[in-house]
């Protein structure tokens, strides 16, 4: 079956715009990220430091309990994960973060042992 050559522009200019936009919207994830989480200690304003090489995605979390490394940050088009082990005094805890972007916007959950809690972030401009 043969297609005109206005049917392959068309086909080749949507292929090219969405393998585009989905490592467009990819590469918005890398940079440093304030986040902020209500807890029930309270709002913490963690910082998020997330590098790319390749297509791997991987970070640095730092709270007030230190430096985190993360190292493997899932990414599908705008949306990210990325499982964490924070340290506290009773023990380790796991926890799995979920979420999204949207420019300089960030917007997702932390799920941990008691449950999931909401949190945001904005791109820090340094």
């Amino acid at each position: 079956m043969k297609r005109s050559p206005k049917a392959v522009l068309r086909r080749s200019i949507f292929v090219f715009c969405l393998l585009f936009s989905s490592v467009a919207l990819a590469d918005e994830l890398a940079g440093t990220w304030i986040l902020s989480i209500d807890t029930p200690r309270g709002v913490q304003h963690p910082t998020l430091v997330i590098r790319q090489t390749d297509e791997v995605y991987s970070g640095i979390y730092n709270s007030l309990r230190g430096p985190i490394v993360v190292d493997t940050i899932t990414v599908d088009g705008n949306n990210f994960a990325f499982p964490l082990v924070i340290t506290v005094p009773i023990g380790d805890i796991n926890v799995n973060y979920t979420g999204s972007i949207n420019g300089d916007d960030m917007t997702g959950s932390v799920q941990n042992p008691r449950g999931a809690v909401p949190f945001t972030g904005k791109r820090s401009s340094s």
